[in-house]
C-alpha cells in the first residue's frame, strides 16, 4: 500500500488534534502540510549538499560515492563506462526494524 502526502498530512493532523477541545486550539491541516513540506525540502537540500541525516529512532540517510567502472556488454561486444556518482543509502533503525517484523511495540 502506498501512502501519498495528503493521506500522511491527514494522519498527522488527526494524531496532533486528539484530545484537543475547542475550535481555536486545533492545529490546521494547512499548518501540518506546510511543516511536512518544509521538513522534506530541508532533508532534500541536505542530501543535495552531501550531508548525512540521522533521525534517532527512525534511521540514517547516508551519502555514498559509487566508483567509476568499466564493464563489457557481451551482446553488443562493446565496453561501457559508468562515471563516478553519488547515491543515498537508508539504514533503518533497530526499533523500526523490530516493529516491521512484529517484534516490538508501536508507540
Amino acid at each position: 500500500m502506498i501512502i501519498f502526502k495528503p493521506e500522511l498530512v491527514d494522519r498527522v493532523w488527526k494524531k496532533v488534534n486528539v484530545g484537543r477541545e475547542g475550535r481555536k486550539e486545533k492545529v490546521k491541516k494547512e499548518d501540518i502540510e506546510i511543516t511536512i513540506n518544509i521538513f522534506l525540502e530541508e532533508m532534500s537540500q541536505c542530501m543535495v549538499d552531501g550531508d548525512d541525516i540521522s533521525l534517532r529512532g527512525f534511521g540514517n540517510f547516508v551519502s555514498k560515492v559509487r566508483k567509476a567502472r568499466t564493464t563489457y556488454n557481451s551482446m553488443c561486444k562493446t565496453e561501457l563506462t559508468f562515471p563516478e556518482r553519488r547515491f543515498i543509502k537508508f539504514n533503518i533503525s533497530k526499533n523500526v526494524d523490530k516493529q516491521i517484523k512484529g517484534e516490538g511495540s508501536h508507540e
